[in-house]
């Protein structure tokens, strides 16, 4: 892959396997794959929906792509397609990236931490309660019958 212009802004890149789908309608091409965070690690699932974007032939799949959003003064945006041994250049006027937030969101807020005794205690209070009549005998031990 070729170093950016200056002019050039790159919008994602993938690693790993990446989904190519056309369908008909406003999005008509979508691209879906695992990004590439910035440390070289994966990011999470990303999709990247193309709105009347121009025919061009993609294979079902592709490997490690960027997509980079190149310079133009009027609407079509044009977009190039990267990928080892491929280069593609598309039109289309608009572009949408859904990024997979729960790593950032289950990240900001810490798992509850559950003493082991309060965890034992559940676990014996419902295997006892599995036993016939033993509601009866905890209501009784709890004072309410």
């Amino acid at each position: 892959m070729s170093a950016l212009d200056p002019a050039m802004r790159e919008l994602v890149a993938f690693a790993g396997p990446v989904q190519c789908e056309r369908f008909a309608g406003a999005v008509n091409l979508v691209l879906r794959g695992d990004e590439r965070a910035p440390s070289g690690s994966n990011a999470g699932v990303t999709e990247v929906l193309f709105s009347a974007a121009g025919d061009v032939a993609l294979p079902a799949g592709l490997r490690d792509i960027r997509v980079v959003e190149l310079p133009v003064a009027v609407a079509p945006r044009r977009f190039r397609i990267d990928s080892p041994g491929l280069q593609l250049e598309l039109q289309a006027r608009s572009v949408q990236l859904h990024r997979d937030a729960a790593a950032a969101f289950y990240g900001a807020v810490p798992p509850p931490r559950v003493p082991l005794r309060l965890r034992f205690g559940w676990s014996l209070l419902l295997s006892v309660l599995r036993i016939p009549g033993a509601d009866t005998l905890v209501r009784k031990f709890r004072g309410s019958t």
